[in-house]
């Protein structure tokens, strides 16, 4: 059973071990000071607890704790509080009243603040764990953001039996903690680890982690001792860790000012601040500095909630994790406005009208939940229907030049390119049609005015043509893409209102068709480069060339390994997803089901051969590990496919070039795959090793071997005609030695 499965069982046994206390022991809520005479008076009185509630009033004597003295009861003895106590005996001037502290004594608040939200927020986290550990069962980082949701959800549950001095839940509280921070960290350090952009050392985790268990072990000493208020070491304690984790984020944020993973770090902030800024400005810094809260920890700790919903907010919008799933917009709307909704019920039942009755809670939260949802979707109405009007400031346009720049980059196609640039232009622009023409005397596929056109074509043919150059009259707008091929290209576009574009607007439409026009051009050029290659390549053949042409095949390798694995290996996963989707929704069709998941297995196993393709493209292991251990890879995967033995050394004391290195790799690969597909080898030898200034592998197998004059009949494909070539690129030379039914034995060597 896997360590984060274990967590959620022991997590939640704990849970519902600490609910069933909560549950059992209301929180009485009443200090008390020993005056003079050695008598017990009430010395104040906690706003949500059980004896402001029940007419206890500051200056009352308490008799008796349980039909004891009071300071033979354990929290009287240690805390000056009275808490866990089943009766309590007050004197009140000659008056002297018995009263019973039982399950039901809890009251409205306690109830919502100490059972409700914690036990919402705990079962909230662990659905969030189960749903992160079934998508990403091996990812470490998702791993310890299943320990940090679950440790957040104990913590909160924990809170309100601390509060109420009781051994068991306190320790946990306490342990649990002084482990949030460190663990949040941790988390932050193994996912940007993971994406290779990590700006601090592990060290500091481990300091944090450090750091936190001292403070633990001092507010354990100053339970035991009494010379430090425990409340002040976990404030304190608190204080530094968020502290610490903000300086750390900022400098984050600060060093990936332009890579697309600062979007993450601002959903992260954005998360760690709206559930710790409250806590920290309204009841830590107060209690710190005035020993007196501005709001009660029991409002400021719901603000918790935000951390589990800004963190399936980052999943659901593929900022984190990039997780196969989909939501619907009405679960997706609704879920976010729990939180809102819920806080404004607190704060109106705490400030402006105070109801004892659940039914008036009920029908309260209702009503806000009601109009916070309809807020939303407002909203969004709003932004699809004035998204042209809302966008007029510099940011936007700014946001949309990096949008189709990354967009551009991955097109390999002129229409992909055009394709970008009208779909960028219906986003920003509040235009009705768009489309590119290749001459300004062709009419319009659209309804215009022909005067309007006659009045633009006018002013076109009156003034000379530059790239990006915006030209409108009333709805109608021309902007001149460029020349292609003595092919010019023309975007026309018809508005919805004839309002002149702003100087800003056209500012930015003619950049974003300056950015298109140079990636066509470059798309262009690149195809005329290949035809010119080819053509250099039929006159002559030359060491230079051949070395050209396979630097560039390796290249190209590169970006399309690069290309599976973001286009097609995402698609598939997207697709995944839907079946997924289906799966957990109830069937009633048996066959249907049945179905569902054949199709599923049969797109994992698309998803696993697509893998392997983008192995076999770009080998991850040989930047990242080196030669041998690429090749220890490669003859593994082989081992998996076929029946053929290898018997391989690699020997190598000097460091190769990464050109030589990658040579020699691709070299073994096509001799490998040449065995599986056509040797009908049993055994293959393979040695690899330095000699006198030069790299020298030897390929033997046992296989029907090939006739020497098919060598050169390469038919387009490498095979071992690619071999020589490779081989030749690099100044080196390739010996091959075969008949038919003899077996293959090559012998390449490359200089140093």
């Amino acid at each position: 059973m896997k360590r984060p499965v274990i967590a959620m069982i022991v997590a939640s046994i704990l849970a519902l071990y600490l609910t069933v206390l909560n549950v059992n022991h209301p929180l009485i809520g009443m200090d008390v000071v020993e005056n003079k005479n050695g008598d017990m008076i009430v010395n104040d009185l906690y706003e949500f607890g059980w004896a402001k509630k029940h007419g206890i009033h500051i200056h009352d004597q308490v008799l008796k704790v349980d039909g004891k003295p009071p300071l033979s009861h354990f929290t009287v003895r240690e805390y000056k509080t009275i808490e866990q106590a089943k009766t309590i005996t007050i004197q009140r001037e000659n008056q002297i009243q018995t009263l019973t502290v039982d399950h039901q004594a809890h009251g409205t608040e306690q109830w919502l603040y100490y059972i409700i939200l914690p036990t919402g927020f705990f079962l909230f986290a662990v659905r969030l764990s189960v749903f992160l550990l079934r998508l990403r069962p091996d990812d470490n980082s998702a791993t310890v953001l299943i320990y940090l949701l679950l440790s957040a959800g104990l913590c909160y549950i924990s809170a309100s039996l601390s509060a109420k001095h009781a051994s068991f839940g306190r320790q946990i509280f306490s342990g649990v903690f002084f482990m949030l921070p460190p663990l949040f960290l941790h988390f932050v350090y193994n996912y940007f680890e993971k994406e290779k952009k990590i700006w601090f050392a592990k060290k500091i985790v481990f300091s944090l982690y450090g750091f936190n268990v001292v403070m633990f072990i001092i507010s354990l000493m100053s339970i035991r001792f009494r010379s430090i208020s425990e409340t002040e070491v976990l404030l304190t304690a608190f204080f530094i860790n968020v502290v610490t984790i903000f300086a750390l984020l900022g400098k984050g944020f600060v060093v990936l000012k332009k890579d697309e993973q600062q979007h993450t770090i601002k959903g992260i902030v954005f998360a760690i601040s709206l559930s710790t800024i409250p806590f920290l400005f309204f009841y830590v810094l107060p209690m710190l500095v005035m020993k007196k809260w501005i709001l009660p920890a029991e409002l400021t700790v719901s603000f918790l909630f935000a951390l589990p919903i800004a963190f399936f907010y980052l999943m659901a919008t593929d900022q984190l994790f990039q997780l196969p799933f989909s939501i619907g917009r009405l679960k997706y709307l609704g879920l976010f406005a729990l939180f809102p909704s819920f806080f404004i019920m607190l704060v109106y039942n705490q400030w402006i009208h105070r109801s004892s009755k659940w039914a008036e809670l009920v029908v309260l939260f209702s009503v806000v939940y009601i109009i916070v949802l309809s807020t939303f979707y407002i909203k969004e109405w709003l932004d699809r229907k004035w998204r042209t009007k809302l966008r007029m400031q510099k940011h936007f346009y700014e946001e949309s030049l990096y949008r189709i720049s990354e967009q551009l980059k991955k097109q390999r196609t002129v229409e992909g390119a055009m394709y970008c640039l009208e779909k960028e232009l219906q986003e920003i622009l509040d235009v009705e049609k768009i489309e590119v023409m290749q001459s300004i005397n062709e009419p319009l596929s659209f309804e215009y005015n022909e005067a309007h056109w006659a009045n633009i074509v006018q002013k076109i043919n009156g003034a000379p043509l530059s790239i990006g150059r915006v030209i409108e009259h009333r709805s109608l707008f021309v902007v001149f893409i460029g020349s292609f091929h003595e092919t010019s290209l023309w975007l026309v576009g018809k508005k919805k209102r004839p309002l002149s574009f702003r100087t800003d607007q056209k500012d930015w439409l003619s950049t974003i068709v300056y950015y298109t026009s140079m990636t066509m051009e470059n798309m262009l050029k690149v195809e005329e480069l290949l035809k010119e290659l080819e053509r250099l390549k039929e006159k002559k053949h030359s060491v230079s060339f051949t070395r050209l042409m396979f630097q560039w095949s390796e290249r190209e390798r590169k970006k399309l390994a690069i290309d599976l694995h973001d286009a097609l290996l995402q698609d598939l996963i997207l697709l995944r997803r839907k079946v997924e989707n289906l799966l957990v929704q109830p069937m009633c069709v048996e066959d249907m089901q049945k179905q569902l998941n054949d199709i599923e297995e049969e797109i994992l196993d698309v998803i696993d051969v697509t893998r392997e393709i983008c192995h076999e493209l770009r080998p991850p292991f040989l930047s990242q590990m080196g030669l041998k251990q690429a090749i220890t890879q490669l003859i593994d995967r082989f081992h998996l496919r076929t029946n053929i033995k290898v018997k391989w050394n690699v020997h190598i004391p000097v460091q190769l070039g990464e050109e030589q290195e990658l040579v020699i790799y691709r070299i073994i690969q096509e001799l490998l795959n040449n065995a599986a597909k056509h040797s009908q080898a049993s055994t293959i030898h393979l040695v690899l090793d330095a000699q006198d200034e030069t790299v020298q592998l030897r390929y033997v197998d046992d296989g029907i071997g090939i006739e020497m004059e098919k060598l050169n009949d390469h038919h387009g494909n490498l095979g071992l005609f690619g071999i020589k070539e490779r081989v030749q690129g690099l100044g080196g030379a390739c010996k091959i030695d075969s008949s038919h039914g003899s077996g293959l034995e090559i012998t390449v060597t490359i200089p140093l």
